[in-house]
């Protein structure tokens, strides 16, 4: 099974929003953020939706 995320993108955040839970979290749109999000992701599978 997987878990589905939305991804709005901007210059400076990256928003996401897990379906599942209505969840919604915020990391920088650097390095650190997607560090910081595939941490948060773990090893659930998902399906990003972006826009």
């Amino acid at each position: 099974m997987h878990d589905t995320i939305g991804v709005d993108i901007s210059k400076d955040t990256l928003d996401i929003h897990r379906l599942s839970d209505g969840k919604h979290i915020r990391f920088g749109n650097d390095k650190a953020g997607l560090a910081a999000l595939r941490r948060w992701i773990g090893k659930t599978r998902v399906r990003v939706v972006y826009e």
